[in-house]
């Protein structure tokens, strides 16, 4: 009894938690919405009160002579929802982020998936006999490389064409059903910069193998000097090798990132895609659905972009916006003080700027 309904309310449990804590951030971060504040506050509540209810009526309702069915469906129920409505939580943090940490890893993705398909099916086979996958033996290690080279390159282009417009780079924290232009002082990754490389990054590789790279310069120090250091000149006896550089001019410094989203696409996000052909072919079925004619269900479009989509946020909040703390937030935390705690840090907050608060 009730085994349909047990499954709906842990899918309803997952939304309102993945959801609800995504909203509570917009909250605290958007200072027009702090008289939402009460939603913040009770949400984790709810969530764990509805998870209880839910655990507890999955248990009683378990009968003797089905437990092991229901207790393996409850098993995949979890499992799905973890890789579905977790991973989906995070597509909702990149388009609030900027329409760009959404548009390009999707992008991305197809690119590999095209890129893959196309190489495998003229190049497979021929250099490298051995299978890629053992239970897939149209997947090919040529089509596999061949479609990560191809979406590293056309990373490169991509990024910087959508870079150029502002409505993609901008971030938002704001709620409207009514569109409307979106503004903003665009992020120094969007915008033309000279990179330099670290100097320790070339120590790992061979230096004949680091010469070759197009526009490196080999830094050498000069013997009888005072520790300067120029350009090596071939055949100078004085010259020992220091260190090389790279300096990239006429970059958006957000190709470099995108070049580590091609990577994770090329290399990472198609085992996911994997796992979901390990699925339908141990249950016997093509696709998960027929929704798209040619393409199956959703999830047969979405296996590889769920992943893509988590780690976009992970690389975004490790190496773009190290930073996640706003105005909007601190005055959201600063009212959660006490009198005493406040006062605190308004001495602390003076120290800091040298009296001038």
């Amino acid at each position: 009894p009730l085994f349909r309904t047990t499954q709906w309310m842990w899918f309803s449990v997952a939304i309102f938690y993945t959801y609800g804590d995504f909203i509570a951030e917009i909250i605290t971060s958007n200072q027009d919405l702090h008289h939402f504040m009460f939603y913040v506050q009770y949400s984790t509540s709810i969530a764990f009160s509805l998870y209880s209810a839910t655990f507890v009526l999955t248990i009683a309702t378990m009968q003797v002579g089905h437990i092991k069915f229901q207790l393996n469906q409850l098993c995949w129920t979890i499992v799905v929802l973890c890789l579905t409505v977790g991973q989906l939580k995070y597509i909702m943090h990149n388009i609030f982020n900027g329409l760009f940490w959404f548009a390009l890893p999707i992008m991305l993705v197809v690119t590999n998936d095209i890129m893959a398909y196309v190489t495998g099916m003229t190049c497979g086979h021929k250099f490298i006999p051995y299978p890629f996958i053992r239970f897939s033996p149209n997947k090919t290690w040529e089509g596999f490389i061949g479609g990560g080279i191809c979406t590293l390159f056309c990373s490169w282009y991509l990024s910087r064409y959508l870079a150029q417009y502002t409505w993609m780079a901008c971030s938002t924290n704001e709620f409207r059903f009514n569109p409307r232009p979106l503004e903003c002082e665009l992020d120094p990754i969007f915008q033309d910069a000279q990179n330099i490389f670290p100097n320790q990054m070339w120590e790992i590789f061979p230096q004949q193998f680091v010469k070759m790279i197009p526009q490196i310069v080999q830094k050498c120090i000069v013997a009888d000097t005072d520790g300067l250091i120029t350009a090596c000149v071939s055949g100078e006896p004085l010259h020992s090798h220091h260190h090389f550089e790279l300096i990239i001019k006429n970059v958006y410094p957000v190709q470099i990132h995108a070049l580590c989203l091609a990577l994770f696409a090329s290399f990472v996000a198609p085992f996911g895609g994997f796992l979901a052909s390990a699925i339908k072919r141990a249950y016997g079925i093509k696709d998960f659905d027929s929704i798209i004619p040619g393409h199956g269900g959703v999830m047969d479009r979405f296996d590889c972009q769920l992943l893509m989509a988590l780690y976009t946020w992970v690389h975004y909040n490790t190496f773009v916006k190290m930073a996640t703390v706003s105005v909007p937030k601190l005055i959201y935390m600063y009212n959660l003080l006490s009198e005493a705690e406040q006062k605190h840090f308004w001495e602390q907050a003076q120290k800091q700027s040298g009296g001038i608060l």
